[in-house]
């Protein structure tokens, strides 16, 4: 079976027979995912939440975490975990999901053993190891942040669907502005991508997390 989605643009209800790059590329520029009709049999219907058709494998490629140490994301294989690509600097979409996974961390629906919590900055430039340990101090000190240049984020990324655009330089101070897939993706034990996350209740998004640990 095909998800089926559909999703508001604007105010104007879009319903859509298959969810890809299209619907990606909407949702990074603000578009709100209404609701989500899963394809998996495993994993309950929830709103908000896309489930996978066919679940996909991460590779193995090696960031740096938020103590200056390679990380790799086969490092996970064991828990369920969210990941966020996002940067320190994003003024609302990225600490609205940061503080939802902290909650979720802390609210009890879900085991705090077999569940991980990831960010990956695609604003390697200023996302420094110190940054982002200064950032994720501000949510949960068991937060996992990962960064690298550009050309080791991007085919990272590329393994999610996840999209990140930088815009052009200011040439009077340097300043540049970035856009980026804002669901959150959830890995199965095994490694794979099996649910992306659009703005889901704390239910729902502890409803995928207990599915996949059972």
């Amino acid at each position: 079976m095909v998800g089926a989605c559909v999703r508001i643009d604007r105010g104007r209800i879009v319903r859509s027979s298959t969810i890809g790059q299209g619907l990606l590329a909407a949702s990074a520029f603000g578009y709100a995912v209404a609701h989500c009709v899963p394809a998996s049999a495993d994993i309950p219907s929830f709103d908000r939440v896309r489930v996978l058709e066919t679940p996909k494998p991460i590779g193995d490629a090696a960031l740096t975490d938020q103590n200056g140490a390679s990380f790799k994301l086969t490092d996970l294989r064991g828990k369920v975990t969210f990941v966020l690509f996002g940067f320190t600097n994003c003024p609302d979409a990225c600490p609205l999901s940061m503080e939802r996974l902290r909650e979720l961390q802390h609210s009890g629906l879900v085991g705090a053993d077999g569940v991980a919590y990831v960010m990956i900055s695609v604003d390697g430039e200023r996302d420094t190891p110190a940054a982002m340990k200064a950032f994720l101090a501000k949510y949960s000190s068991e937060f996992i942040g990962l960064t690298g240049e550009p050309s080791g984020v991007t085919p990272v990324a590329a393994e999610f669907s996840a999209m990140f655009f930088k815009g052009a330089r200011n040439p009077h101070d340097g300043h540049y502005h970035l856009a980026h897939s804002p669901q959150i993706f959830v890995l199965d034990r095994t490694g794979r991508v099996r649910a992306e996350v659009f703005s889901a209740s704390l239910e729902a998004m502890a409803g995928v997390a207990n599915a996949l640990l059972r």
